[in-house]
């Protein structure tokens, strides 16, 4: 069994880019940016025998929610939900644990800001790909430079306020998305947080189709490589994270 889990503190600095290669088929990294103070992003690997599984987070209000979230997909023991329903579950019982950590029965939504996160979760066995998310992360397949599959989003997050329903946050099985995708010889699949293609604070900055057309290469440090220096080019205005596996 092997797990890695980033950003580590030594290098939670602006203009450091934590990078990990795994393999020649997968790489993840994760950089404070050049603006913000922390990085509230976090994003793992999870091995054992043939599963293989990745989550990614983006943390809101605190980085403590995001490592919550990671750690628990990619725990050691979890069966990761074959569909909709046992999803929905698995996602409540995180939205409970962080509830448990941070939350309490009345809160104030203007004052009372407690850590949360939006999150993917995939687990790749043999070519099924079980997709499980809440929030805004994202999530892109592509191959030879176009787009196969684009996950679906809503601007939300899991914690306390989604836990009572507060200041608009949406309940888990309203905001769940839940997909099994095989995957094919040359996919690329792409999960990020949004200070990726929204590297200018909460703006469209790079394109989805920038990033499926790096799938026309065939070195995945070059892809990875490149898309961190467009962000930066950009100025990376928030925290960005990503993991790209090559099928």
């Amino acid at each position: 069994m092997k797990k890695i889990i980033i950003p580590t503190v030594a290098v939670a600095r602006k203009g450091v880019i934590e990078k990990i290669k795994i393999s020649e088929n997968l790489v993840l990294g994760t950089t404070i940016g050049l603006v913000k103070n922390t990085n509230e992003d976090s994003v793992g690997y999870f091995l054992k025998d043939n599963t293989i599984r990745l989550c990614i987070a983006d943390g809101h209000w605190g980085k403590e929610a995001a490592e919550i979230i990671v750690n628990h997909w990619l725990g050691e023991n979890l069966e990761f939900p074959a569909n909709k329903k046992d999803a929905i579950i698995e996602v409540q019982r995180v939205e409970e644990k962080l509830f448990r950590s941070f939350g309490k029965n009345k809160m104030d939504p203007d004052s009372d800001f407690t850590p949360e996160a939006s999150f993917v979760a995939i687990q790749l066995v043999n070519n099924l790909l079980g997709v499980i998310s809440y929030g805004d992360c994202r999530m892109l397949i592509a191959k030879a430079g176009k787009i196969k599959t684009k996950l679906t989003t809503k601007a939300t997050w899991l914690g306390a306020f989604s836990r009572l329903g507060l200041r608009g946050r949406l309940p888990v099985e309203r905001a769940i998305e839940f997909r099994r995708i095989r995957m094919t010889k040359g996919d690329f699949l792409f999960l990020f947080t949004d200070g990726v293609d929204q590297c200018v604070y909460e703006k469209d900055t790079i394109s989805f189709n920038f990033i499926a057309n790096l799938s026309r290469l065939t070195n995945l440090d070059e892809v990875f490589d490149k898309l961190m220096r467009e962000i930066f080019a950009h100025g990376a205005q928030d925290n960005a994270s990503l993991a790209i596996l090559k099928f």
